[in-house]
């Protein structure tokens, strides 16, 4: 039986338990696996001589961590998803476990770098960043290359980017206690001078960190925000620099059977609890076709991205290489003040 055959026979419902059961830190990443577990089973399955195997074993390994005999997949993890889809599954003789327990196995082992393609790239820094030089390991450098390139097209577009000097009391408050906690987490003796100069690199870092993943959000809406379908300016996105407590992801649809992605997405979110509960969120929201008026599916998952919230705006985008699938973009945040005034 090879790994597609496999995914083809469970329903992911009978595989989560064992997920949970398994790998208890992972109870807050279900809804992850269901979005992994669709796409594999939508990926053709491609052979790849250069491949770490063309087979996977499976057995029962000590983790040597005191907890005492676990399921393990080997080799799964660094192979490409759609080579990993060919392998035979080679259960080992002493394995007692069923299909749902194999599946949630090799589950784990499939998504140790990501879940889905975006955030292996995010994991490994693949963006090209137009700076050669760039020591992509060297969090330091990487935030801040990545925040000042954003930069730069936020500005182009009449954005504006607050300077520390502008961040509230709060939120520069929070900056400095975690530049403190990395500094003592890695403390050695250091001289004043030293000192001062090691936490302002800490201090900058973070700082760096919080802006490019605000401004990212920013750049990627951009283009949308031209179409005569948005009201959300630039500057008033700018805002979010501002917010107190900021969170953004990309969520794509995986919908088969003739679902459309909208409702793929609803059913994900009623069902796992993926969009962190904040005062507001702005959701982008990507389709396969440009169409003024929404569907049915597509305002029920508008409507329950933006309940029992404070402030929520809408930016519609389209991507016709999406087809039926759908991809959200959302950026939740606290905030005393809404964007759009």
């Amino acid at each position: 039986m090879t790994f597609k055959e496999l995914l083809d026979s469970v329903r992911y419902e009978d595989v989560a338990p064992h997920i949970v059961r398994m790998y208890p830190d992972m109870r807050q990443s279900l809804g992850w696996y269901k979005i992994h577990i669709d796409m594999l089973r939508l990926l053709q399955p491609v052979f790849h001589e250069d491949a770490n195997d063309k087979v996977c074993h499976i057995t029962m390994e000590d983790w040597e961590d005191g907890s005492g005999l676990h399921l393990n997949a080997y080799p799964m993890e660094g192979d490409l998803w759609e080579h990993s889809l060919t392998k035979e599954l080679i259960v080992a003789l002493d394995v007692k476990a069923t299909k749902e327990e194999l599946a949630a196995c090799c589950l784990w082992h499939t998504s140790f770098y990501g879940f889905v393609e975006k955030h292996v790239k995010e994991r490994f820094r693949t963006e090209d960043l137009d700076l050669d030089t760039l020591n992509r390991w060297d969090d330091s450098l990487y935030y801040k290359a990545k925040a000042l390139q954003n930069f730069s097209i936020i500005r182009e577009h009449g954005g504006f980017i607050p300077t520390i000097r502008q961040l509230s009391k709060s939120k520069k408050a929070e900056l400095i206690k975690q530049a403190k906690d990395s500094m003592f987490l890695g403390s050695t003796p250091m001289n004043r001078i030293k000192r001062k100069k090691h936490f302002r690199i800490e201090f900058l870092e973070h700082y760096y960190e919080r802006m490019s993943v605000i401004s990212d959000f920013i750049v990627q809406a951009i283009p949308a925000l031209k179409g005569v379908r948005n009201y959300i300016l630039v500057e008033q996105l700018c805002e979010l620099f501002h917010s107190e407590l900021f969170c953004t992801e990309e969520i794509m649809s995986y919908a088969s059977n003739g679902k459309s992605g909208a409702k793929y997405l609803y059913e994900l979110f009623t069902s796992y609890d993926m969009i962190p509960k904040m005062d507001g969120i702005v959701v982008r929201l990507v389709t396969g076709t440009e169409h003024e008026v929404l569907t049915e599916d597509e305002i029920l998952l508008c409507n329950l991205l933006a309940e029992g919230r404070k402030y929520g705006d809408l930016i519609l985008d389209y991507d016709p290489a999406l087809g039926n699938q759908v991809v959200i973009s959302y950026a939740a945040y606290n905030s005393n003040n809404p964007l759009v005034k």
